[in-house]
């Protein structure tokens, strides 16, 4: 999919299913048990905070899960095909139920773990890593549900090098590093597995660097600044669903050999946290 910016904004999207239960409000009222009825599902994410947009592009997928009164559990595929969404087959229950949805789905996904890609070098490639999801009851065959961000979105900007005269030193091999997945439980999201190094969407023109990292721990930065490695530490606590600005201060501490074993070379300052999840 393309982005214009780095997340998505909020979308519309329908499951387009052939419905034969009946539209009034009295007839589509919910009777418990019965006979299966089929479900036209409608989604939406809640607007970032950060003004980011999107679009759609044929072949995005999400993941849907459906349990009905019975415990029956189906799973299906919704796919965009350039101008709409559709199941890859008819999505059929008994009222009332339950339902996930999740994004980005496809084979091998769910609503409860997903794996962080390492490549968030292109807007497309940072929304994929952009994982949401929606759990919570099936009453009607018309449910709207909305998605929300469970990761957390880092944007670090390279703000000071004064160190390095009024000139900016070249700056290669920018890595943010998180955890490699992440598991879901209920409003718990946590990182899993062994610490991996993202490639993160550069602005050359902003000296910025954004990805998508894993929630409730912090993260590292390794680059190398003018030859030379370098690192900066976040400690603090990633929520899940925020975005979170840095600024970033180039140190030249390793020319004069006084950085102490374990200490970061650069300065990392935070400035600003969104909640990708408010209307």
């Amino acid at each position: 999919m393309t982005r214009n910016n780095t997340l998505i904004k909020g979308f519309a999207l329908a499951a387009f299913m052939p419905l034969f239960a009946a539209c009034n409000s009295e007839e589509d009222a919910t009777v418990p048990g019965g006979e299966p009825q089929e479900v036209q599902v409608s989604i939406s994410t809640r607007a970032t905070a950060d003004g980011d947009e999107w679009i759609w592009q044929s072949g995005d997928v999400t993941g849907l899960q459906v349990t009905g009164y019975d415990n029956t559990t189906s799973s299906y595929t919704l796919s965009y095909t350039g101008s709409a969404w559709y199941g890859n087959r008819g999505i059929s229950t008994i009222l009332p139920g339950t339902t996930t949805v999740w994004y980005p789905g496809g084979d091998g996904t769910s609503a409860t773990s997903f794996t962080i890609p390492v490549n968030q070098t292109t807007n497309v490639n940072l929304c994929k890593a952009d994982f949401m999801t929606y759990s919570g009851d099936l009453i009607s065959t018309t449910p709207s549900v909305t998605l929300e961000h469970r990761l957390s979105k880092v944007i670090v900007t390279i703000t000071d090098w004064s160190d390095y005269g009024s000139a900016m030193p070249t700056v290669t091999d920018f890595h943010i590093q998180t955890k490699e997945s992440i598991t879901v439980n209920g409003s718990t999201v946590t990182g899993d597995g062994n610490t991996i190094d993202i490639f993160p969407l550069q602005d050359e023109a902003a000296h910025s660097y954004t990805a998508i990292v894993a929630p409730n721990a912090g993260f590292n930065i390794t680059l190398v600044v003018a030859g030379k490695d370098k690192t900066a530490s976040y400690t603090g606590s990633l929520a899940s669903g925020n975005a979170y600005s840095f600024n970033l201060t180039l140190k030249d501490t390793n020319a004069l050999d006084t950085r102490s074993a374990g200490t970061s070379d650069c300065e990392l300052e935070l400035v600003e946290v969104k909640d990708m999840n408010e209307e």
